[in-house]
């Protein structure tokens, strides 16, 4: 063959830490496993969501394409929610687009705004598709220390884009893998950093809602005024557990969502109509204990797996919100051989660290995606197991 098959850029994208995970599945351990790699609640979506999908399951005029940017009662009530949950006023018009999960969200967004040499700079430790996002836009990709305190992250932003010049920032609060919250002030901070330096700032705010110790998450927006040069994304997948159901928004300044807006009309339909009907019900209709009983169900884990791992003696950053706890690996270990180690020695299944980044090189992340029995047990097996010995 005369020519390269695949696309050049398919090497961004090795190794592929999630196809070294799905390998090991596949391989003996001594223990049943307790997959801990995964970044999907494990408890199903309400019931009164489900109930929303049935019955608008039965409405044959939902059963075409959908409104290509999302449907009006959608984009009507994230406007809704952004309004109740932050005091934030958004034009469901003009702010609002629909998308198929954040995923997608993320890869549409940086490719509708970002041209071959822009600088971007993300997160690291943060999400992948940041990073493989960036890299096959051809844009430059720059980093900032984002497991580190807020005054400093905040420092190395500044002192990186008075030297490089990025055409956007991305932030992830509370952060995958770190579990980092920050205040609004830190938003506030940014927000004059963004308008010196004249970079639109991109915000992840796909954990929105959970949050541990009587933390508040807040969001960028709110620290914007008009919502210039800001945009954010928003989830259900996490707070509602409909991950399956891959349907999200983004939302902020009308020239960017105008923008992603181009872009994705021409890379797909949109969200099928029950989808998005059952996400209002979402929004409109859960009740408010729901939201509190989310995150105490969450720290519950967090709290039986730090407990058990600061017996074990492994060092780790206490999540403060987010499904994650950052566990450093010992000493000189490498994070992929120690990922290998704690499935087949004690059937744990975790990601190496370095999936998120240079600063994961020492880093696994274990996600609070099991029941609380779950969580002691993986703690008693290393313990027992002897794994610092």
């Amino acid at each position: 063959m005369r020519y390269q098959l695949e696309c050049s850029k398919l090497e961004f994208f090795r190794p592929d830490a999630f196809g070294f995970i799905n390998k090991l599945k596949t391989q003996p351990s001594k223990y049943p496993m307790i997959n801990l790699s995964i970044g999907a609640p494990n408890r199903p979506t309400p019931a009164w969501i489900i109930e929303a999908m049935k019955t608008h399951l039965d409405n044959p005029a939902y059963h075409t394409y959908p409104p290509q940017h999302g449907a009006p009662e959608l984009c009507e009530a994230v406007a809704y929610w952004y309004g109740k949950r932050f005091g934030v006023e958004i034009d469901p018009k003009d702010n609002v687009l629909i998308t198929v999960g954040i995923k997608e969200a993320i890869f549409n967004a940086l490719h509708s705004l970002v041209n071959a040499g822009d600088v971007v700079m993300v997160p690291d430790p943060g999400y992948p598709t940041y990073f493989e996002a960036v890299l096959f836009t051809g844009g430059k990709l720059l980093t900032y220390n984002s497991d580190a305190e807020a005054d400093e992250v905040l420092s190395e932003i500044e002192h990186k884009a008075r030297l490089h010049g990025p055409k956007i920032v991305i932030v992830n609060y509370p952060s995958n893998p770190t579990g980092r919250i920050v205040g609004l002030d830190f938003y506030k901070s940014l927000s004059e950093i963004a308008s010196r330096y004249d970079f639109a700032v991109m915000s992840d705010l796909a954990y929105s809602e959970i949050a541990f110790d009587g933390l508040t998450v807040h969001s960028y927006l709110q620290a914007r005024p008009g919502l210039e040069l800001g945009f954010e994304y928003f989830a259900f997948s996490k707070t509602y557990n409909m991950a399956g159901w891959r349907v999200g928004a983004i939302v902020g300044d009308k020239r960017l969502v105008d923008a992603v807006k181009l872009y994705k009309s021409k890379i797909d339909s949109n969200v099928f109509y029950p989808i998005q009907q059952a996400a209002v019900t979402a929004l409109k209709e859960t009740p408010d204990s729901f939201y509190r009983e989310l995150s105490g169900m969450y720290q519950q884990r967090r709290d039986a797996l730090v407990h058990g791992l600061s017996d074990i003696g492994l060092r780790f950053s206490p999540p403060q919100g987010a499904m994650y706890t950052w566990v450093e690996t010992p000493e000189g270990v490498d994070p992929w051989f120690f990922t290998e180690k704690l499935y087949k020695e004690y059937g744990i299944l975790v990601v190496p660290g370095t999936a998120y980044g240079l600063n994961g090189s020492q880093r696994v992340r274990m996600g609070l995606v099991q029941e609380t029995p779950l969580m002691e047990e993986a703690a008693r097996r290393l313990a027992e197991g002897g794994l610092l010995r």
